[in-house]
């Protein structure tokens, strides 16, 4: 199994196939590493398909947060922006009642 810096890696590695990279991603998501799902996110030079899969790992109640700060510090522009915000508007604020 990948550490989080080696996802993080994988997934902004150019070389690394596309399936490696969305499995990357899918991991972080998983560990819920908020901090580095929304640094995928701002990466402006990783393609928009991996910024916009780090954006929906962002879209559960422990990384809420995080992604109202990449909506509010206007880190991000146009369709990603737009996604953000949408995004935000449907994630859940919580896990949803104990059982």
């Amino acid at each position: 199994m990948s550490t989080p810096e080696e996802n993080f890696e994988i997934a902004t590695d150019e070389s690394s196939d596309s399936e490696a990279r969305e499995r990357a991603i899918g991991q972080l998501e998983t560990a819920n590493d908020c901090n580095r799902l929304a640094d995928l996110a701002r990466t402006d030079d990783l393609e928009t398909e991996y910024r916009e899969r780090a954006l929906s790992g962002l879209a559960h109640p422990q990384c809420k947060s995080k992604l109202q700060t990449l909506v509010d510090d206007g880190a991000l522009q146009g369709s990603l922006r737009e996604q953000a915000e949408s995004l935000l508007e449907e994630a859940p604020d919580d896990a949803g009642p104990e059982h």
